[in-house]
């Protein structure tokens, strides 16, 4: 149980950003690596459920019950979560579960494309923004929240990619990052 509850906490501290893209059911464990990426897309024919409630166990694993409700809020968690009800990829979308939908075939070249325009900015800065996301998450208030990204933009503002995006913007090219 611990070691494939530790997944969970992996993908959210790596420092890449981690793309879902469901193709198929995701349930259970597969529903718990999907809420743990960071940018989840589905294809049309994608369905969802907790699934552990509907086998005699807790419906809340894996994580699950930490990441729904940020998602979707606690009501709607909590009906998922006590029903174990399957649901289908444009409830998963209304709901806020997966930010696209896609038709079938389609959703790991979606992923790709997201992937290469997250690819195109700072890496410092993509590692900044997913480690300052998760953290809000978890933050107390408003200002400790605030005081973070404060940090992180100054952090951020002294690397050599900061400079080369300001002048690749002012020189109306692309910018050329190089993790420094």
């Amino acid at each position: 149980q611990q070691h494939i509850a530790a997944l969970v906490p992996r993908l959210r501290t790596l420092p890449q950003p981690v793309i879902a893209a469901v193709n198929g059911p995701a349930a259970g464990g597969g529903f718990a690596l999907a809420l743990a990426s960071d940018v989840r897309l589905a294809a049309a024919s994608a369905r969802f459920n907790v699934a552990f409630v509907r086998i005699g166990l807790s419906g809340c694993d894996i994580g699950v019950s930490w990441l729904l409700p940020r998602l979707i809020g606690a009501g709607a968690a909590f009906e998922l979560l006590l029903t174990g009800r399957l649901i289908d990829a444009d409830t998963a979308l209304r709901l806020g579960i997966v930010s696209r939908v896609v038709p079938d075939g389609e959703v790991v070249e979606a992923a790709l494309a997201v992937a290469a325009e997250v690819a195109a900015n700072s890496p410092m800065g993509v590692r900044m923004t997913k480690e300052v996301m998760w953290s809000q998450l978890e933050v107390g208030s408003l200002q400790a929240g605030i005081d973070l990204e404060n940090r992180t933009q100054i952090m951020t503002s002294f690397t050599e990619d900061t400079a080369e995006a300001m002048a690749a913007f002012l020189a109306k090219r692309a910018a050329n990052f190089e993790d420094r």
